[in-house]
């Protein structure tokens, strides 16, 4: 029989050993949880939604993809494929919603700005807008989780408040989280060092915006249940970006940060 593809033996084939070197040199494997999507901000056509909030919600996202198109060419009796176009696909993006429907509200308003719907002295009026007032840039980043090592923690001296008061206090970051936080909802001071999380692959939808809201469902049924909008966004054309900050970029800036602190 054959050697088997992961062996700890010296032959040729691929060892364990192999696999877990790579994957400690390429930063690990990638993790299809840690992700975050840049909308545009809607302010000017009543979204009110700021991209953090979005992110939150956002519990779903794809990177694009891309077909290259092909035709035959016939030359000297041998007929090949050759490019000639590319094509791409919507991207899908989940959310949940919630009692407010701000996140259908931002999407409905992004959608208006394409074809506003409303009324005018009692008749109903629906215009075409030009693409300059409703494409936008979009974003779409695959994170590797930053790390961080526990310096301090200590109770903070808080009076007992009811439980449904201190679920409802902030929790504060320092420096942005570099530096621990002060969570006043579990009465905790924590100090520490940590980084945030890293952009490891990013790519910008050029000229989205959003063709198709899917419907939100109702039943008496889904008693637990959690109720979730799915949109759709088009674009002209996508490209890699390579803006993102790099592991050792993000480490070098909070080291230089905690110097400054320190006055060093």
């Amino acid at each position: 029989m054959g050697a088997s593809l992961f062996s700890k033996s010296g032959g040729g084939s691929n060892s364990i050993d192999d696999l877990k070197s790579m994957i400690s040199k390429k930063g690990g494997m990638a993790n299809p949880t840690l992700f975050k999507v840049h909308l545009p901000s809607l302010q000017d056509v009543g979204a009110g939604a700021s991209n953090r909030e979005l992110n939150l919600l956002c519990t779903g996202a794809a990177l694009p993809g891309r077909q290259i198109m092909t035709q035959d060419r016939d030359i000297g009796g041998v007929v090949q494929k050759v490019a000639n176009n590319s094509a791409t696909a919507d991207i899908s993006l989940n959310f949940r919603v919630m009692n407010d429907y701000g996140i259908k509200e931002y999407f409905e308003a992004w959608q208006n700005s394409a074809i506003s719907q409303g009324t005018m002295d009692g008749q109903e009026i629906i215009q075409l807008q030009y693409s300059d007032k409703y494409q936008y840039n979009v974003k779409i980043q695959q994170l590797k989780k930053g790390f961080g090592i526990p310096i301090y923690r200590t109770a903070l001296p808080l009076p007992r408040l009811p439980t449904e008061i201190m679920n409802r206090l902030p929790k504060v970051d320092i420096l942005g989280g570099a530096l621990g936080n002060i969570d006043f909802a579990q009465g905790e001071l924590e100090l520490g060092f940590k980084t945030q999380d890293q952009v490891v692959y990013e790519c910008t939808l050029v000229d989205a915006f959003c063709t198709t809201m899917n419907e939100i469902s109702f039943s008496d049924a889904s008693t637990n249940a959690i109720i979730e909008f799915n949109v759709q966004l088009s674009y002209r054309r996508w490209f890699r970006t390579d803006d993102g900050v790099r592991p050792m970029d993000a480490l070098e800036s909070t080291i230089s940060t905690m110097r400054n602190i320190a006055g060093l």
